[in-house]
């Protein structure tokens, strides 16, 4: 077997081994794109075997923040091999990471449903280091959330213990609980500001925030404005300023799922991109929850991996949960990663927030 570029020729055998993915039982949200890349940002890389594509990753190469330089790294994403519904095939996942290293030994990859997952367990065997980035919720309207979410609705005794829990007045203690811990907002930060894109102020704030982490990607103007583009209805952007000047900032979403596998049809607020001074990270937390409780979401939810982030979510009444979005560095970029506190990463980084 050969690793090689996904040109239009291989088009078919990408189909092909789609198919036979889903024939396997595969998860169909986890197929590989069938048509190449026409932007230039990303490698499609197909592992074939004469004319049969067994696996296929992608390399998705970005600026990131490592201690004291920016350089380029990349995240690995989609590694997806025949393996995983026939055996003949065992061997292909652990080619396209080694692979993959070969190209580019600064990877990370991001999600991948969980620790437990098949991917993480191979990374981890391969000496990767693997970290959980923490899920936190916040329940705004409990009667629906209790009644929608499809996570804990199980079985049928669970599906009666929440249904009870949605009349016992959980809402009317919920939002006195919130305001409660919603009113240590810090002063000093003034209300958040809606912004149309990230003009060069994101710039500044971007060069005084750096040296607070020792790992996460860019976010300058330019990075920002690609991946949270004006014009998109999509992402709810806000500054918070301080004496006229940018402090930090959120990117939310409001998301009426369909149908969704977790959340059913509840009306979902992700808290999805952050950024700031760590000391400023609850002001910013807060600010974001105040906006999404007046959008009427029925919970708020997001992914951070830093603890500043993390004490700004449980400072806003967010209860913590086992999250099925994780970390892997490759041994190339433990160095900078130490035990992983200096880290920023969330929902924003990666693939962005798809799902959501």
């Amino acid at each position: 077997m050969k690793v090689q570029p996904f040109t239009a020729d291989l088009a078919g055998a990408v189909k092909e081994f789609n198919a036979r993915l889903r024939a396997g039982g595969a998860d169909p949200e986890l197929l590989f794109p069938e048509f190449q890349d026409r932007q230039g940002l990303e490698e499609r890389l197909l592992m074939v075997d004469e004319d049969a594509v067994r696996g296929a990753f992608i390399l998705q190469h970005q600026d990131f923040w490592l201690g004291k330089e920016r350089t380029s790294i990349a995240h690995f994403r989609l590694p997806l091999s025949e393996g995983i519904v026939n055996r003949k095939y065992a061997n292909v996942g652990m080619q396209l990471v080694r692979e993959a290293l070969r190209r580019q030994p600064r990877l990370f990859a991001l999600g991948m449903g969980g620790r437990h997952r098949p991917l993480p367990r191979l990374l981890e065997a391969m000496k990767w280091q693997v970290w959980d980035v923490p899920f936190y919720f916040f329940v705004n309207r409990p009667a629906r959330f209790l009644h929608g979410i499809r996570a804990l609705r199980t079985t049928w005794w669970r599906r009666a213990a929440l249904d009870t829990a949605a009349f016992s007045g959980l809402g009317w203690i919920g939002a006195c609980l919130w305001n409660l811990v919603g009113s240590k907002t810090a002063p000093a930060i003034e209300n958040a500001e809606t912004i149309k894109s990230f003009s060069p102020w994101a710039n500044e704030l971007w060069n005084s925030c750096t040296d607070s982490y020792s790992f996460l990607a860019v976010r300058d103007s330019a990075t920002l404005s690609l991946r949270y583009p004006d014009g998109s209805a999509r992402f709810h952007r806000k500054v918070l300023r301080r004496n006229g000047r940018a402090a930090g900032w959120f990117v939310a979403l409001d998301t009426a799922m369909r149908d969704h596998r977790q959340f059913g049809n509840l009306r979902v607020g992700t808290i999805a991109d952050v950024f700031a001074r760590p000391q400023d990270a609850t002001a910013v937390i807060q600010a974001a929850a105040r906006f999404l409780r007046a959008q009427d979401v029925d919970v708020i939810i997001s992914n951070q991996m830093h603890a500043a982030w993390g004490d700004g979510l449980r400072a806003a009444g967010f209860l913590q949960a086992p999250s099925n979005f994780a970390l892997a560095v490759s041994l190339s970029l433990k160095e900078f990663c130490g035990d992983g506190r200096g880290i920023h990463m969330n929902r924003g980084d990666g693939d962005g927030p798809i799902h959501l």
